[in-house]
């Protein structure tokens, strides 16, 4: 009987240490993208990847969203920061005169950047290609892309920084590649709807 039970308690142990050492991890990757560059009525001067007038048309909307994404995710739902990507702009945080320091890096005691890299196409498909080779099936990701979208004939889209149209089967695949079980993705553009199918 004395055997039977250490056996069971060995079993028991076993399993539990099993369960650490393959315990969940959480990525995210974070999509700064970009404003419509085919709109030509808001002047280059004003469109948000210039940076000069952050309050027209609320460009800084952009980094805010992003931002608040990434507080959230560090602070609030036990991500590492080492495991949320940030892609933004030309790969630094956006800061401007008169910015509210409450969205900037800073105002939590020992961070000096958000941002990780840049949000162009290609480092989208590397940041994705990497953790396509880092994550496992018992991981999980969640991905967050704010930008400008739309459909054409080859299908939805949203623009990297570099003002590539990403389409919906580029992402699919993306996220296909990787082993993950368990994906959110929350797309906040116009018509990112057309990405539901892919």
């Amino acid at each position: 009987m004395l055997k039977k039970s250490l056996f069971t308690i060995v079993i028991v142990a076993l399993f539990a240490t099993m369960g650490t050492l393959n315990a969940q991890e959480k990525y995210a990757v974070i999509i700064g993208g970009n404003m419509n560059p085919d709109v030509q009525y808001i002047p280059l001067a004003q469109q948000w990847n210039e940076g000069d007038d952050p309050g027209q048309y609320g460009f800084d909307e952009f980094w805010n969203d992003t931002y608040l994404m990434w507080e959230m995710l560090v602070f609030d739902k036990e991500f590492t920061d080492a495991n949320v990507h940030v892609l933004f702009g030309d790969g630094e945080d956006f800061t401007f005169p008169g910015q509210d320091e409450r969205y900037t890096a800073g105002y939590h005691q020992g961070f000096f950047s958000v941002t990780d890299a840049n949000s162009y196409e290609q480092t989208i498909s590397n940041t994705f290609s990497d953790l396509a080779n880092t994550i496992t099936a018992d991981d999980f990701l969640f991905v967050w892309v704010i930008s400008h979208g739309g459909t054409n004939a080859f299908g939805s889209y949203f623009y990297s920084y570099d003002n590539q149209k990403v389409y919906d089967d580029e992402l699919a695949s993306w996220l296909g590649n990787i082993a993950a079980h368990k994906k959110v993705v929350f797309l906040s553009f116009p018509k990112s709807g057309g990405f539901i199918p892919e």
